[in-house]
């Protein structure tokens, strides 16, 4: 039966099974780990690196719940990783899933997985339906209108985002946001030469060759300067974006 989520995002099948960007799942993950509570709900396993990020990082999480509803993308990676028995893997479409299933959460995390949904407006609302009074939703999205490239298509992505368009789709009647920003202005260079001009798909022979050199070099000793940096200052662009949202 066909996959109607995966588009391309089991690229990485193309490089190697244990291909991960190690540093980046450790940059995202201290961008929003002190806002991480312990009920938790994340969309998209994808991989599952970000899902062992919060395993690994975390220590007084009471129940992780992972959602992915891309049959591939489950059978690539189900054997990633070892988890504990508190961390539960589902197929649910997050329309489809109900508190009926797993009663309330305190914390969702949707990381680089809401520019993959047509209505994120709507994904919002269905979400709030889901947090406990006071939870907290945690976003990170592909930033920067002008880099929608070859890499965005091949992924699904309907969208990238900038500040306004990510408000937008935050209903304030249901929400207030707590913070948004920017991280990450060197990857936008890189982005911008590699998939904007050279149209590079990472599915291609000279794809693979991108991920495994640059993007080896980007992972090992830029982000980890990066992160060092942003410490201290946010930047007024970046190649993503991150917002925290809590509930009314």
């Amino acid at each position: 039966m066909e996959d109607k989520y995966v588009h391309g995002m089991d690229w990485s099948s193309d490089v190697a099974q244990d291909f991960e960007l190690s540093n980046y799942r450790t940059y995202q993950f201290n961008l929003i780990s002190k806002y991480i509570g312990k009920n938790i709900l994340e969309v998209g396993s994808g991989d599952r690196s970000f899902t062992n990020q919060i395993v690994t990082k975390i220590d007084n999480y009471n129940r992780l719940v992972s959602i992915e509803p891309s049959s591939t993308l489950r059978e690539l990676h189900k054997n990633k990783y070892n988890f504990p028995n508190n961390v539960i893997f589902e197929d649910f479409d997050l329309f489809d899933l109900t508190p009926e299933h797993y009663g309330y959460f305190d914390t969702i995390i949707l990381v680089h997985v809401l520019e993959h949904i047509e209505n994120d407006l709507n994904a919002l609302n269905h979400l709030h339906s889901l947090l406990s009074p006071g939870g907290m939703l945690l976003i990170e999205v592909p930033a920067i209108k002008f880099l929608y490239s070859i890499h965005d298509e091949m992924l699904g992505h309907y969208r990238r985002y900038n500040k306004n368009n990510l408000k937008s789709a935050v209903n304030i009647d249901l929400f207030n946001i707590k913070k948004l920003w920017y991280q990450d202005p060197i990857g936008v260079l890189g982005s911008l030469i590699y998939f904007k001009i050279k149209k590079i798909n990472l599915h291609s022979e000279e794809g693979i060759s991108l991920a495994g050199n640059q993007g080896g070099f980007y992972d090992k000793y830029l982000i980890p300067i990066e992160g060092l940096i942003e410490k201290f200052i946010t930047f007024p662009f970046g190649l993503s974006l991150t917002c925290i949202i809590q509930t009314k």
